[in-house]
Protein backbone atom coordinates (compact mmCIF):
# COMPACT_ATOMS: atom_id res chain seq x y z
CA UNK A 1 0.00 0.00 0.00
CA UNK A 2 3.14 2.34 0.49
CA UNK A 3 3.87 2.11 -3.51
CA UNK A 4 0.49 3.40 -4.47
CA UNK A 5 0.32 6.28 -2.99
CA UNK A 6 3.07 8.70 -4.10
CA UNK A 7 1.17 7.89 -7.24
CA UNK A 8 -2.24 8.60 -5.89
CA UNK A 9 -0.19 11.93 -4.35
CA UNK A 10 0.98 12.48 -7.89
CA UNK A 11 -2.71 12.20 -9.52
CA UNK A 12 -4.43 14.31 -7.05
CA UNK A 13 -1.97 17.38 -7.49
CA UNK A 14 -1.97 16.32 -11.22
CA UNK A 15 -5.59 17.00 -11.16
CA UNK A 16 -5.69 19.95 -8.72
CA UNK A 17 -3.21 22.15 -10.20
CA UNK A 18 -4.99 23.10 -13.20
CA UNK A 19 -7.65 24.58 -11.02
CA UNK A 20 -5.20 26.81 -9.23
CA UNK A 21 -3.34 28.19 -12.06
CA UNK A 22 -4.19 31.18 -13.93
CA UNK A 23 -4.59 32.06 -17.47
CA UNK A 24 -2.85 35.16 -18.02
CA UNK A 25 -4.27 38.06 -19.65
CA UNK A 26 -2.75 41.04 -22.00
CA UNK A 27 -3.76 42.59 -24.76
CA UNK A 28 -2.76 42.40 -28.73
CA UNK A 29 -2.29 45.43 -31.10
CA UNK A 30 -1.96 43.97 -34.59
CA UNK A 31 -0.15 46.46 -36.53
CA UNK A 32 -0.74 45.97 -40.25
CA UNK A 33 0.82 47.77 -43.14
CA UNK A 34 -2.27 50.13 -45.24
CA UNK A 35 -0.66 48.46 -48.30
CA UNK A 36 -2.33 45.01 -47.32
CA UNK A 37 -5.93 46.27 -46.91
CA UNK A 38 -5.95 48.24 -50.77
CA UNK A 39 -4.05 44.76 -52.00
CA UNK A 40 -7.15 42.87 -50.61
CA UNK A 41 -9.41 45.20 -52.08
CA UNK A 42 -8.18 44.76 -55.25
CA UNK A 43 -8.00 41.45 -55.29
CA UNK A 44 -11.14 41.36 -54.51
CA UNK A 45 -12.51 43.17 -57.03
CA UNK A 46 -10.62 41.29 -59.50
CA UNK A 47 -11.78 37.79 -58.15
CA UNK A 48 -15.62 39.29 -58.55
CA UNK A 49 -14.67 40.44 -62.26
CA UNK A 50 -13.60 36.94 -62.67
CA UNK A 51 -16.77 35.51 -61.50
CA UNK A 52 -18.55 37.62 -63.30
CA UNK A 53 -17.19 36.78 -67.02
CA UNK A 54 -16.61 33.24 -66.48
CA UNK A 55 -18.98 31.02 -67.79
CA UNK A 56 -19.49 27.08 -68.96
CA UNK A 57 -20.83 26.24 -72.37
CA UNK A 58 -21.31 22.50 -74.39
CA UNK A 59 -18.88 22.35 -77.38
CA UNK A 60 -21.01 20.49 -79.68
CA UNK A 61 -18.52 20.14 -83.04
CA UNK A 62 -15.26 21.28 -83.93
CA UNK A 63 -14.56 21.58 -87.89
CA UNK A 64 -15.58 22.23 -91.30
CA UNK A 65 -18.32 25.04 -92.18
CA UNK A 66 -20.76 22.88 -93.68
CA UNK A 67 -20.43 20.42 -90.94
CA UNK A 68 -20.92 22.92 -88.46
CA UNK A 69 -23.64 24.60 -90.09
CA UNK A 70 -25.93 20.52 -90.15
CA UNK A 71 -25.13 20.59 -85.93
CA UNK A 72 -26.24 23.76 -85.55
CA UNK A 73 -29.85 22.67 -87.36
CA UNK A 74 -29.92 19.41 -86.13
CA UNK A 75 -29.38 20.80 -82.56
CA UNK A 76 -31.96 23.20 -82.84
CA UNK A 77 -34.38 20.93 -83.75
CA UNK A 78 -33.66 18.74 -80.62
CA UNK A 79 -33.12 21.72 -78.35
CA UNK A 80 -34.99 24.75 -79.36
CA UNK A 81 -34.80 26.13 -75.95
CA UNK A 82 -31.03 26.12 -76.03
CA UNK A 83 -28.70 29.06 -77.37
CA UNK A 84 -26.18 27.96 -79.85
CA UNK A 85 -23.78 29.64 -81.22
CA UNK A 86 -21.44 29.35 -84.01
CA UNK A 87 -17.82 30.67 -84.01
CA UNK A 88 -14.52 30.24 -85.51
CA UNK A 89 -11.26 29.42 -84.39
CA UNK A 90 -8.39 28.95 -87.00
CA UNK A 91 -8.71 26.67 -89.06
CA UNK A 92 -12.16 25.00 -88.00
CA UNK A 93 -15.21 25.98 -86.26
CA UNK A 94 -16.39 25.42 -83.54
CA UNK A 95 -20.54 24.83 -82.80
CA UNK A 96 -21.48 25.72 -79.00
CA UNK A 97 -24.71 25.10 -77.33
CA UNK A 98 -25.95 26.80 -73.77
CA UNK A 99 -24.25 29.64 -71.31
CA UNK A 100 -24.33 28.23 -67.95
CA UNK A 101 -22.91 29.86 -64.59
CA UNK A 102 -23.26 26.82 -62.67
CA UNK A 103 -21.26 24.16 -63.33
CA UNK A 104 -24.13 21.62 -62.23
CA UNK A 105 -26.34 23.30 -64.10
CA UNK A 106 -24.02 22.60 -67.27
CA UNK A 107 -23.59 19.51 -66.49
CA UNK A 108 -27.26 18.03 -66.03
CA UNK A 109 -27.66 19.87 -69.35
CA UNK A 110 -24.78 17.86 -71.22
CA UNK A 111 -26.03 14.71 -69.67
CA UNK A 112 -29.49 15.19 -72.29
CA UNK A 113 -27.01 16.25 -75.14
CA UNK A 114 -25.20 13.71 -74.74
CA UNK A 115 -27.67 11.36 -76.14
CA UNK A 116 -28.08 12.91 -79.34
CA UNK A 117 -24.56 14.32 -79.79
CA UNK A 118 -22.31 11.65 -78.11
CA UNK A 119 -18.66 14.04 -78.61
CA UNK A 120 -19.98 16.66 -76.90
CA UNK A 121 -18.14 18.08 -73.81
CA UNK A 122 -18.35 20.57 -70.92
CA UNK A 123 -16.18 23.47 -71.65
CA UNK A 124 -15.21 26.83 -69.23
CA UNK A 125 -15.21 30.15 -70.65
CA UNK A 126 -13.42 33.03 -69.36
Amino acid sequence: MKKTRPYYLFLLLFILFPIFSFGQEGNIIVRQNPVIDSLMAIKLANDRMTYKNQYYTIQLFYGKYSKAKEKISSFKETFPEVLVKLSFETPNYKVQAGRYKEKLEASRQLEKIKIKFPSAFLLTKK
